[in-house]
């Protein structure tokens, strides 16, 4: 058995990695330990990013993903669109927006 030392370690054979693929790696999209961590301790997903593009054509509404979203992201979504919810609901009903009622409470009567 020989052992590989300071002295010797030019006169033995190397066996390095050889790569012959264009590399797969984007810049900007590692995380560092502490972001990892960070994630992880606020309940975020802790997966690598995966941008997604996606057009959107004229005259369409944009509406995003929400698998490829975070849950900060999700839960803005979420009270942005009951707003915009509760706001359809009192134009469709004026009656129940003067006496306080929702659309909901009205039919449970």
């Amino acid at each position: 058995m020989k052992i590989k030392n300071m002295f010797n370690a030019n006169m033995r054979e190397k066996k390095y990695e050889v790569n012959t693929q264009p590399s797969l790696t984007i810049p900007d999209q590692a995380l560092s330990v502490k972001e990892i961590l960070k994630r992880f301790a606020r309940g975020l997903p802790v997966d690598q990013f995966k941008p997604i593009y996606e057009e959107v054509e004229d005259g369409q509404d944009f509406m995003p993903d929400p698998r490829t979203m975070d849950l900060a992201e999700r839960q803005e979504y979420a009270e942005i669109y009951a707003e915009e919810l509760q706001q359809l609901r009192s134009r469709s009903n004026p009656v129940a927006e003067t006496v306080g009622l929702t659309k909901t409470e009205n039919e449970t009567e």
